[in-house]
């Protein structure tokens, strides 16, 4: 059974948002919430794509940089927000260019049999989603969050 046969008929609802010039969606259930982004803390020795650490109402949140993580060498966007997931390893902050809008995208709708080459890696990757015509990447971002890569990046800040 595919990531997006997983879904039900309630969690068909996704956060739009765009890295570059990509529109991507992540499932909205997974999102704690969205944030304008900080400065970070910059931490030395971790994976590339990791901005720092912040200061989010008393709690501290690492930070990834989606575009560096998707390869987009894009200039800061006026529009930039963070989105804030909770993960095993505690919460985690994604910083994306813009973010659009909430949509229901129904799970018909989703072709997750595409086999494209992609900045996201496949395991991530739920399908390709049609909104009234526009084709939007549809990922996991609670995954890619919780990878092992990131996990050793929190591990070093505890």
């Amino acid at each position: 059974m595919t990531d997006a046969q997983h879904l039900h008929d309630d969690d068909a609802r996704f956060l739009l948002f765009r890295v570059g010039e990509e529109l991507y969606g992540t499932p909205l259930l997974g999102i704690r919430e969205v944030v304008e982004p900080q400065e970070p803390k910059p931490i030395p020795n971790t994976v590339s794509f990791f901005s720092g650490v912040i200061n989010l109402r008393g709690q501290v949140v690492g930070v990834i940089d989606l575009r560096r993580r998707f390869g987009c060498e894009a200039p800061k966007h006026p529009r930039m927000a963070l989105m804030v997931f909770t993960t095993e390893s505690g919460p985690l902050g994604a910083l994306v260019d813009e973010i659009e809008s909430v949509a229901r995208i129904p799970v018909e709708t989703i072709d997750s049999k595409v086999v494209i080459r992609s900045h996201v890696p496949e395991d991530y990757f739920i399908g390709i989603g049609n909104q009234d015509g526009r084709l939007i990447s549809l990922i996991d971002l609670n995954k890619l969050l919780g990878t092992e890569e990131l996990k050793s990046a929190r591990v070093e800040l505890a």
